[in-house]
């Protein structure tokens, strides 16, 4: 338009200047899908370093936690900061059921449906919900806590915009930070059990030792 003669008009004497606008449109074109990738793979990078020192900083805290109860915390904590998402943590209680412990800041409420779509998680040992290939439907993510014992409980994770999603990517880091939460939950689980059975062989210790102070005192 100001350079290539006839001046300030769209129309072109030279067919040269045809072929030079071709050739300049192709490079031009080139460059900027070029610079979308690199700038995708830097936002990508620094994406992946977000989350990875996230998942530091959660494996540091549960590493000092020792109630079931600050292990779900911390972890609603850091996920729903990291994911922008809201959490809910779900265990078997005493007739088998999932349920969740009690309601936290930043929870979700679930219906029928989204508690069929966690049990199933549960019951396969295998993500489902949004984002998955398995019940797509769901509002939410579910992916199980898988411990060495087993699972351990599920893991709900709702994502504040209605029309947001999770790449596989996503997926892989939240499974990461679920996996750092069984095992903590885990690790608390059978820190109580060896508790428990150390109060056993010390009352089967005291019933054995009155046991024999009785017998003693009889047979004198």
């Amino acid at each position: 338009f100001f350079f290539v003669p006839p001046y300030f008009t769209f129309a072109v004497n030279d067919i040269r200047f045809v072929v030079t606008f071709g050739v300049m449109f192709v490079v031009a074109n080139v460059i900027t899908q070029l610079t979308l990738q690199i700038r995708e793979q830097a936002e990508a990078s620094r994406k992946r370093e977000r989350s990875t020192a996230a998942l530091y900083a959660l494996s540091r805290k549960l590493a000092r936690e020792r109630k079931k109860g600050r292990i779900f915390d911390v972890a609603t904590k850091h996920i729903s900061e990291v994911f922008y998402s809201q959490i809910v943590i779900l265990v078997l209680d005493e007739k088998g059921e999932l349920t969740e412990l009690e309601t936290r800041v930043g929870t979700f409420a679930m219906d029928q449906k989204e508690q069929s779509v966690a049990r199933w998680a549960f019951d396969n040992r295998h993500s489902a919900g949004l984002g998955t290939d398995t019940l797509p439907g769901a509002k939410a993510l579910y992916l199980p806590m898988v411990a060495s014992s087993g699972v351990v409980g599920v893991v709900g994770v709702l994502p504040e915009g209605a029309e947001a999603g999770f790449d596989p990517e996503d997926i892989h880091f939240l499974e990461s930070f679920v996996n750092q939460t069984a095992m903590a939950l885990e690790r608390v689980m059978l820190a109580k059990a060896v508790q428990q059975e150390h109060l056993k062989a010390e009352a089967q210790n005291v019933r054995n030792a009155f046991l024999s102070s009785i017998s003693h005192d009889l047979r004198s």
